[in-house]
């Protein structure tokens, strides 16, 4: 998603505000005892004085900037709000992880999975922030791919790593397919495609952020309750990575109104989920 003119200004104009050390150092001396919406606040002269300042005009001029954006005016001084906490937070998870370095994978690392294709094992890779699982031998899986922060390598091996990547990513596809984006909270936009470049698709946009992500039909369904019990119900083990999940079957039962049957096949039976245009599941079956 690219940035049109008002959101790009938009972003300039939240970055600008925290272009100043006195901005950032009233900041986090609000964020030095957070506790969410019980976050007590501070006075006027504690954060002056956490921030080391003696010019109530100067210091006045810079706390002006952050009310309201970062900033929230209570009865007994202020607090910090939830906009300035998630961006602290995001600073924190995607810091310069020098702890992790010495095994992070920049090459493919052979992790306890198979390539669904050929069966041979199965790599993880990290770049520019995201963990991709592919085949070590061919080129026919086009593999599995999801931001990772590097920190999050801490004290996990690759095969933790992979396994982690693959729950956040269905947990945030899950929220994704429902219509909130997992970030900015926003509505989403979900786009069935069926046989793209030889193979079926979903493809998930936040209408606010730049959230976006493309996933197999069935990944995007696997947390809905009806299709998790179905799918359970007839043998397939949830706990494994999406890429070990058999591929459904699909087929277009319907043009008007769109429906979609995916049919997948688990060692005590077989589960077929209906979906329409939107993905949202109409109905759920199991035959064992």
């Amino acid at each position: 998603m690219s940035p049109d003119d008002e959101s790009a200004a938009a972003v300039r104009d939240a970055f600008s505000l925290l272009g100043h050390e006195i901005r950032l150092e009233i900041l986090l001396a609000l964020l030095e005892d957070w506790h969410a919406v019980y976050t007590e606040p501070r006075s006027y002269a504690e954060l002056m004085d956490a921030v080391g300042m003696r010019d109530s005009g100067k210091f006045n001029y810079h706390l002006d900037k952050l009310r309201g954006v970062y900033v929230r005016k209570v009865e007994d001084g202020y607090v910090p709000t939830a906009a300035v906490t998630a961006l602290y937070r995001a600073v924190l998870a995607h810091r310069p992880a020098e702890g992790v370095r010495d095994w992070t994978p920049s090459e493919p690392t052979p992790i306890d999975s198979e390539c669904p294709d050929c069966g041979t094992g199965a790599v993880l890779r990290y770049e520019r922030g995201f963990v991709t699982v592919a085949c070590s031998a061919c080129e026919e899986w086009s593999g599995f791919t999801y931001p990772f922060p590097a920190n999050g390598f801490a004290g996990r091996s690759a095969d933790d790593v992979a396994r982690e990547t693959a729950r956040r990513a269905r947990f945030h596809v899950g929220l994704a397919r429902t219509g909130q984006c997992p970030f900015c909270a926003g509505t989403t936009t979900a786009d069935l495609r069926l046989e793209r470049e030889g193979e079926d698709i979903v493809e998930i946009t936040c209408d606010t952020c730049t959230f976006l992500v493309g996933v197999e039909p069935l990944s995007a369904l696997l947390s809905d309750g009806r299709v998790a019990a179905a799918l359970s119900d007839v043998g397939i083990d949830l706990e494994r990575p999406d890429w070990e999940l058999p591929a459904p079957t699909t087929r277009v039962e319907s043009r008007d109104p769109v429906r979609i049957h995916l049919e997948v096949a688990g060692d005590a039976g077989t589960a077929t989920i209906v979906v329409d245009d939107s993905l949202a599941v109409r109905s759920v079956e199991t035959d064992r």
